[in-house]
């Protein structure tokens, strides 16, 4: 009798892990739901740009915020958030020197409408006081236009209804990215992204929140780059091509459907041209979200 009885447990357990390791994950933001209308969110970003020109010297773009958003319902069919940026913080430097943004700053609690296409990203930014904060569109669409295109709805890429599906753990899926707007600086003009990527179901572990599941990318990248600077109070123009590689890691609460936080960097390379001078640099960027209580 005890044999049996060691037996039936033994395959009670391995019943359940077949079961966990044939459950499905769907990662989908549920914070896109009429019953969470006019309910806020809270995330903390960090964002860090170096490189180095030889004539010149070391680059460095650091900059930091806490994103507020707001769900407003949909509005002609798209979702609205409502974002306000808050305690943002720069410390820009080109060749020890500091670079001050003013437009950064003057975003500070200042509220724009982030209107989200049905792929899940940012299909237009409006102030929501047009009249005191139109003269920061360019700076709302260069904030929230950051080189990694953020996507609000569909995390981890949604490239086809299979997506909906869910993914097993220890599965990879494939994403793409063609002609990705997006502006290395506040002043920069937009540059674009083509990326090739690879997303993995890592982990699945419970916790006494819920389950909380690890997923990974890696990405290669081709960039057409252009990134306006004041050096010595005098506008330079940099352009060119670059490549490189993307990796990310992200922790995803399931039972909530949203990110708890997530750390993508990128190594690139590429030649570039300033004036008449043409140069070879390594460009790294390396951007942090996470998710504030």
């Amino acid at each position: 009798m005890k044999n049996i009885l060691i037996g039936s447990v033994f395959i009670f357990f391995i019943s359940l892990v077949f079961c966990d390791e044939d459950e499905k994950y769907i990662f989908k933001s549920k914070f896109f739901n009429e019953d969470n209308k006019n309910k806020e969110i809270k995330y903390k970003t960090y964002r860090e740009l170096s490189f180095t020109i030889p004539s010149i010297g070391y680059i460095q773009y650091t900059s930091s915020f806490n994103e507020k958003m707001k769900y407003m319902g949909k509005r002609d069919g798209v979702h609205v958030i409502e974002s306000t940026l808050t305690d943002l913080e720069t410390n820009n430097y080109v060749a020890n020197i500091e670079i001050m943004e003013p437009y950064w700053q003057a975003m500070n609690g200042a509220p724009c409408y982030l209107y989200i296409d049905r792929y899940g990203t940012v299909d237009h930014i409006e102030p929501v006081d047009k009249k005191e904060h139109e003269y920061l569109q360019e700076a709302f669409d260069a904030a929230f236009n950051g080189m990694f295109e953020k996507n609000y709805l569909y995390p981890f890429y949604c490239c086809d209804s299979t997506m909906l599906l869910g993914q097993k753990l220890g599965e990879s899926w494939m994403g793409k990215t063609d002609s990705s707007m997006f502006y290395f600086t506040m002043d920069s003009p937009p540059s674009f992204a083509w990326s090739e990527d690879t997303y993995k179901l890592i982990k699945v572990k419970d916790k006494k929140s819920g389950k909380i599941a690890t997923v990974i990318n890696s990405s290669t990248l081709l960039l057409e780059v252009n990134i306006k600077m004041n050096i010595m109070g005098e506008e330079r123009f940099i352009k060119g091509r670059a490549e490189g590689t993307i990796n990310g890691k992200w922790k995803w609460d399931v039972g909530a459907g949203r990110i708890i936080s997530v750390r993508i960097k990128s190594n690139l390379k590429g030649e570039f041209k300033m004036d008449d001078e043409t140069f070879f640099t390594k460009l790294t960027r390396d951007e942090i979200h996470k998710f504030l209580k």
